[in-house]
């Protein structure tokens, strides 16, 4: 009765396996979607520049500008 466990183990390695691969090429699909919209690359662009000049709101800040 031993192959079949050892059989169970290897399918639910190979499951777990493709699981993890499913989700780091749907990962890589979504990167690609980004890097190719130039619209989307220019906006994070914009972003990281404000980031770096400082042009960021606190979460305090955002929350009562937003009045929440």
């Amino acid at each position: 009765m031993e192959p079949a466990v050892k059989n169970n183990d290897a399918i639910n390695i190979l499951i777990g396996t493709l699981e993890k691969m499913d989700g780091e090429i749907e990962s890589a699909i979504e990167t690609l979607e980004i890097m190719a919209d130039p619209q989307t690359l220019k906006d994070i662009e914009e972003g990281v520049q404000d980031i770096k000049e400082g042009h960021i709101l606190t979460l305090d800040e955002f929350l009562t500008k937003y009045g929440y």
